[in-house]
């Protein structure tokens, strides 16, 4: 496991998609963050709510689902998996391995984010957004990072049972706008309406408040209060969710 952990890593760094969408990223961030800051900086406009703006406006959570895709894909394409050993178990881990990549990337790409959004605020502003707290910023780049791993997860999944790239990029698009998130919002609401007993119930657990891409953009609003214990349970169920089916798909296979 520890070695095809590492000879992915070694592929993801051998992936031109990767550095393109690292520039295409920063570039982004660094003139999106010019274009906000304004002329007159107070103590109330703080970095964190800048950078919160562009890291949890989907075009992250857009970057690491087609990068999932592309990595499978030259994964396949590429020969790799043809010269690896192909056991039922063999399969499983060739398929977790490349979850920590990902989880990687994600990381990556918010703290590209992070020093371009910075970097913008000094160059093409006039002044910068001062950090009110490292611990909150800290706080929300590492539930970020995991809810956008937990999507890149998710878009791997669907691409082994698809195996094919058109498809889970269209979905990658739409579901990172939170498409799916508006549609159950809609159809909640006309549930309450034709039932307004089940209000109560669908302020606690609404599933369209529930989603993973749902909670990424709400950890962007710094001014919206919720729950971490709710995004830690969101995540696990996730995680282990589109990991299975992942993982059961692919072993499934009679070839990889």
């Amino acid at each position: 496991m520890l070695n095809l952990i590492k000879m992915n890593l070694y592929r993801l760094f051998k992936t031109r998609v990767f550095y393109v969408m690292l520039l295409i990223t920063v570039i982004g961030a660094g003139l999106l963050s010019g274009l906000e800051t304004s002329g007159e900086v107070t103590s109330e406009a703080s970095f964190e709510h800048l950078y919160a703006d562009f890291a949890a406006s989907g075009h992250i959570l857009i970057m690491v689902g087609v990068f999932a895709i592309v990595f499978s894909e030259e994964e396949r394409k590429s020969g790799f998996l043809k010269n690896l050993l192909t056991t039922h178990k063999e399969k499983k881990n060739i398929y977790a391995a490349k979850i920590p990549v990902v989880f990687l990337y994600s990381l990556v790409m918010f703290l590209g984010a992070l020093i371009a959004c910075r970097l913008g605020s000094f160059v093409w502003g006039a002044g910068t957004y001062p950090v009110h707290s490292v611990g909150s910023l800290i706080r929300f780049i590492t539930f970020e990072v995991i809810l956008h791993t937990v999507f890149g997860i998710a878009m791997m999944t669907l691409y082994e049972i698809t195996r094919n790239t058109i498809i889970p990029v269209i979905i990658t698009v739409f579901g990172a706008a939170n498409l799916h998130g508006m549609l159950f919002y809609a159809l909640e609401g006309k549930l309450v309406s034709m039932w307004p007993s089940l209000k109560g119930f669908m302020e606690k657990y609404a599933l369209s408040s529930n989603f993973i891409v749902t909670k990424a953009k709400d950890l962007g609003n710094i001014e919206m209060s919720f729950s971490y214990v709710n995004i830690i349970v969101v995540i696990v169920i996730g995680l282990i969710f589109y990991s299975v089916i992942g993982m059961c798909i692919f072993t499934k296979r009679d070839t990889i």
